[in-house]
């Protein structure tokens, strides 16, 4: 079950009065900054990784125990760091390492390209947007194939066509 933290009464009234709170960012290439500075203690990066949640009104947040703040988010929440191809033919899957630190069978159905060229997928039960970093977009675009009209790679024994989504 998905868990969908709240945000903090306290944070939601100084946002509704209109002051303003420390930004947390994610940048589309998955870098972390605090008020436009880049975090650089990979501690804290991992950390941030692990701790992304989303509320049910749709806003990301890092939540831990009893912690929970807005964040800003450009692109995907996670990354998809690498990608192995386990088994074969029909009974072949692909299994993703997040940048949450934790691996995930891929949901082929959830499998699509945004931007006109960069790899996506959902994720944590298609609850989550995740973008594939260049290595392991790599892995899975080695398979890829085209007709006249149509870009597609076979996994599993399935023809996946990779279309646009927004």
């Amino acid at each position: 079950m998905q868990q969908f933290p709240d945000i903090p009464d306290e944070i939601k009234q100084l946002l509704s009065q209109g002051q303003k709170i420390d930004e947390i960012r994610l940048d589309a290439e998955g870098n972390w900054f605090h008020n436009g500075q880049p975090f650089t203690n990979k501690r804290i990066i991992d950390f941030f990784n692990k701790s992304i949640h989303i509320t049910r009104d749709g806003t990301y947040v890092i939540h831990y125990a009893q912690f929970t703040y807005p964040i800003v988010v450009e692109d995907a929440p996670i990354f998809v760091t690498g990608a192995r191809f386990k088994g074969f033919a029909d009974f072949e899957t692909v299994i993703l390492t997040l940048s949450t630190g934790q691996e995930e069978e891929l949901d082929v159905s959830t499998l699509h390209v945004r931007k006109g060229r960069e790899l996506y997928c959902y994720v944590r039960d298609n609850t989550m947007l995740a973008k594939f970093k260049r290595s392991a977009s790599f892995t899975l675009l080695d398979r890829l194939e085209e007709t006249d009209d149509t870009f597609y790679l076979i996994i599993g024994g399935k023809k996946i066509v990779l279309e646009e989504k927004l």
